[in-house]
């Protein structure tokens, strides 16, 4: 029964040394993605099984069952979590659904920031003027559970346009630190307080930010259960900070700073980030059970990813990351 064993186990090592020279010399392609590998941890089950088949001692406890076994577990626990970050993004995907059209009225006819009744929610715009010394801005924006949309805008710094339930509402407050202008946007319920995230369970609130390219920005977000998609490509990002709870956020970068910072702080979220070819970037990510999915990346050390060449890359991109139960992908454009 001894040898059966060994040449079972013995198979077992071939085939899987043969898949991994294979994939190294390029005589194949295999997409090895964690995920992908992490799904198939029933194998080690089975294994385990066959393991305590083949023992020659009459008994399921084996070294090598009790190895598979505690292998497997932990890749269990990954999938399952995968797989709810991916339900969860459903839900919120399909439980908001913003409406363009109610956001196409004229905003040029406001001359200051108006609180008006659309449908059954609340529609306020605020605006903050463009003027020629503010070369740096800096964003804080805050809010719970709404669908978060940019646009560019022509002509001023700062526009938002919020579709909101009665229950809660904007405030914006500006003001100039040390040359910098600084916008401070969040959400308040009908009492002024902060808005409490992940306590709304009414998704049904939509905001529409629009920002000047022209300034250099610094941007501070915290959200909680909702979506984000922001596209920053012909924005000079500087500095971009990410706090979510449930949510779902997709993040397009550009290449108009020669270095980024980005620091993601997330708890059960799915997490897309587009970053340039041309760009170096760096991941740094902390926390366990996290999906990772990093496009043309090499791991450095632990917890430590680079683009091929990033030393050498004049332009730079950081990201920090520091999540319990997140997905987070990373691609390159």
């Amino acid at each position: 029964m001894e040898r059966k064993s060994n040449i079972f186990w013995g198979a077992i090592l071939i085939v899987l040394g043969f898949l991994f020279l294979g994939t190294n010399l390029d005589w194949f392609e295999l997409n090895w993605t964690f995920r992908k590998i992490a799904q198939f941890w029933p194998i080690m089950l089975i294994l385990a099984g066959v393991a305590a088949f083949l023992s020659h001692k009459k008994s399921i406890y084996n070294a090598t069952s009790a190895l598979l076994i505690a292998f497997a577990i932990p890749l269990g626990i990954f999938t399952c979590v995968d797989d709810g970050v991916k339900d969860i993004k459903d839900e919120i995907s399909d439980g908001i659904n913003i409406d363009i059209d109610d956001f196409d009225d004229d905003e040029d006819d406001y001359s200051s920031n108006s609180d008006t009744t659309k449908g059954d929610r609340n529609k306020q715009y605020f605006a903050v003027e463009m003027t020629p010394e503010v070369k740096e801005a800096t964003l804080k924006l805050g809010g719970g559970a709404a669908e978060f949309d940019l646009e560019e805008s022509p002509n001023r710094l700062f526009e938002a346009t919020t579709l909101l339930n009665f229950k809660t509402g904007y405030t914006l407050e500006e003001e100039t630190i040390d040359g910098t202008k600084v916008i401070n946007f969040s959400m308040k319920d009908k009492k002024a307080k902060d808005f409490n995230f992940g306590e709304d369970n009414n998704i049904n609130n939509d905001v529409l930010l629009k920002l000047s390219t022209a300034p250099v920005w610094n941007i501070d977000m915290g959200i909680g259960a909702g979506e984000l998609d922001f596209d920053f490509t012909n924005y000079k990002v500087k500095k971009l900070d990410i706090e979510t709870g449930v949510a779902s956020v997709d993040i397009k970068l550009g290449d108009k700073q020669d270095r980024v910072d980005v620091d993601i702080e997330s708890g059960v979220a799915s997490v897309k980030i587009k970053v340039p070819e041309s760009i170096g970037c760096e991941i740094k990510m902390d926390g366990a059970l996290n999906a990772k999915d990093f496009d043309n990346f090499e791991k450095i050390k632990g917890g430590v990813w680079q683009t091929k060449g990033f030393d050498k890359t004049t332009k730079k991109i950081y990201l920090n990351v520091d999540s319990g139960l997140s997905s987070l992908k990373v691609d390159r454009y």
